[in-house]
């Protein structure tokens, strides 16, 4: 019997996600598939457009790592507030609210996504009509430091200074 090789310096080996899932490494995000999917896109190939919702779910994943979160002292919303610039995602700016729990600083938590354009809810859990007013209200306050901040027009510095708290 062969000894495994050794690894220098040691790792720890974190449980293997289920298939169907995507999840945070070091270098950004991966996908876990069963088998039988890489064996169909071996045999079959892959037209265009087919992997567009897997890549939309990495890039979410990766956003997690550029997320800073802000609380009731900066905001004046009950729940926390999680902020990104667009990382690679394609879809309109949008800021994320804490859902379940409220006061968590995980944003993959239960949460939902907040339009920034019109205040609407873009996606996830269901959110409290108190506390949609709440999250429009900020985002109508703080319209244009959430878009600077969404395009890389300001760092994470000078969105806290300009944050305006409701």
């Amino acid at each position: 019997m062969s000894e495994l090789p050794k690894i220098n310096p040691p790792i720890d080996l974190d449980e293997v996600p289920r298939p169907g899932t995507v999840t945070a490494v070091s270098s950004g995000a991966a996908a876990v598939v069963p088998i039988a999917w890489l064996r169909e896109v071996n045999d079959h190939g892959i037209q265009p457009g087919e992997l567009e919702p897997l890549l939309d779910e990495l890039a979410e994943v990766e956003l997690l790592e550029e997320m800073v979160s802000f609380r009731k002292n900066v905001t004046g919303i009950d729940n926390t507030v999680f902020i990104s610039p667009k990382g690679q995602t394609r879809h309109a700016p949008r800021i994320k609210v804490a859902i379940s729990p409220p006061g968590s600083l995980n944003p993959s938590a239960g949460t939902a996504s907040i339009a920034i354009h019109d205040g609407s809810v873009a996606a996830g859990e269901d959110v409290p009509p108190a506390l949609l007013r709440q999250v429009q209200q900020f985002v109508e306050a703080n319209r244009p430091v959430l878009e600077d901040y969404w395009d890389y027009r300001i760092d994470t510095d000078e969105l806290r200074q300009r944050l305006k708290k409701i």
